[in-house]
């Protein structure tokens, strides 16, 4: 059992693997667009309203905590929701400060507080605890500075060109708060709903490009994937058994009673296989009427079972559903060792199940365990073991 626990923690790590370089493809593009903001900033500031040029030391040092950020993440270092919450603070924090110096109710500049929860979002797993509290973070700062200027605590844009029509009236004020409350609040849970669905979508998107449309089994693509990490395995010391099932009979189906009958019977057994098999075990369909299952963590005294189990349950569907044209399997049962490729490995497979079908179908013919051993016919429909 820990080795199974094993096998599943490591496929947990793959999945959340591919998680993690989404969000760090999505943390790059974000910081790039920070920095690129930032420079902005810096650069115009200045010149647009040279009355910032006192102000220049801030978005000079956001700059450089843009850059550093970014630096962080190219490398592959904090793409999580903490450094999300982190850089969208600081965001928070120079936007008020600029919307500080131009006067809380002036400009458009409060409405780029629709911005920051969803930029950072973008790179985060939780999506929506991390744009719903910047989305409130912002609308607190701005509403801090709202009610500072109102209460006469802070000057109403020290430097910025509206100071000269002197601060606007409360009404005006307590307005900008709430519409900027609203816009910030609600933009910000339209986005995260959009996101979320498309998140969702992808996620099917990516199953199904992993699934066969016939069976519901893994696609060839799938297993191809599985077994190149499995085959990584068992060069550090894990076992895997590989099953090649090649149907007996399974044209007779076809020319006698058409394709359609075919595809159900493909089904049946499909879902007949996933039955037999274990949760950690992974069930393909390799191409027409051949199957592939990769079974981790399981030694030969462990797979042989198994498989004896596959061929019986596969010749139980062919009688009950195909009694006039009863369809059974021929399994080649191989197991991974330290110095195989895919390649390799599946010629093996498939080199026992032809075994197995040349000698009769409907049985099971094992791969040696060691190039000394011949390998045999292990398992027949008389549960007879003979040599090959």
């Amino acid at each position: 059992m820990t080795a199974q626990h094993s096998h599943i923690e490591e496929v947990l790590q793959a999945r959340g693997s591919a998680r993690f370089d989404r969000r760090l493809a999505a943390s790059k593009r974000a910081g790039l667009l920070r920095v690129l903001f930032a420079i902005a900033a810096l650069g115009f500031s200045s010149s647009v309203f040279p009355g910032l040029r006192s102000a220049q030391f801030v978005f000079g040092a956001y700059v450089l905590v843009s850059l550093i950020f970014q630096t962080m993440i190219s490398k592959g270092f904090a793409a999580s929701d903490k450094r999300s919450l982190a850089m969208g603070c600081s965001d928070v924090a120079v936007l008020s400060y600029a919307v500080y110096l131009h006067g809380p109710a002036s400009s458009v500049i409060p409405f780029m507080y629709l911005f920051i929860p969803v930029v950072n979002a973008a790179s985060s797993s939780s999506r929506s605890r991390v744009a719903m509290r910047l989305a409130l973070l912002g609308v607190a700062s701005y509403g801090a500075l709202v009610l500072a200027v109102a209460a006469g605590w802070l000057p109403y844009a020290p430097i910025g060109p509206a100071a000269k029509f002197g601060p606007p009236t409360l009404a005006h004020l307590v307005s900008s708060a709430l519409l900027v409350t609203f816009s910030v609040l609600s933009s910000t849970s339209i986005v995260l709903r959009q996101m979320m669905a498309l998140d969702r979508m992808n996620k099917r998107l990516s199953e199904l490009s992993n699934l066969d449309e016939l069976t519901g089994l893994c696609n060839r693509r799938h297993l191809v994937a599985e077994l190149r990490r499995q085959l990584d395995r068992v060069a550090r010391g894990s076992s895997c058994g590989v099953l090649m099932i090649d149907l007996d009979g399974f044209k007779r189906v076809n020319d006698k009673m058409g394709h359609d009958a075919g595809d159900v019977l493909l089904m049946d057994i499909a879902a007949a296989l996933t039955k037999e098999t274990r949760a950690v075990d992974l069930v393909a369909r390799y191409g027409g009427d051949e199957f592939v299952v990769v079974m981790p963590d399981l030694s030969p005294d462990g797979a042989l079972p198994a498989a004896e189990r596959i061929v019986e349950a596969v010749a139980r569907v062919g009688r009950e559903r195909w009694i006039d044209t009863p369809v059974t399997a021929s399994i080649g049962l191989t197991m991974a060792q330290a110095d195989d490729d895919m390649s390799s490995l599946l010629r093996r497979a498939d080199a026992e199940a032809y075994a197995a079908k040349r000698a009769g179908g409907h049985r099971l013919s094992m791969a040696p365990s060691a190039p000394s051993q011949p390998s045999g016919i292990v398992s027949t429909p008389e549960k007879r073991r003979v040599g090959r």
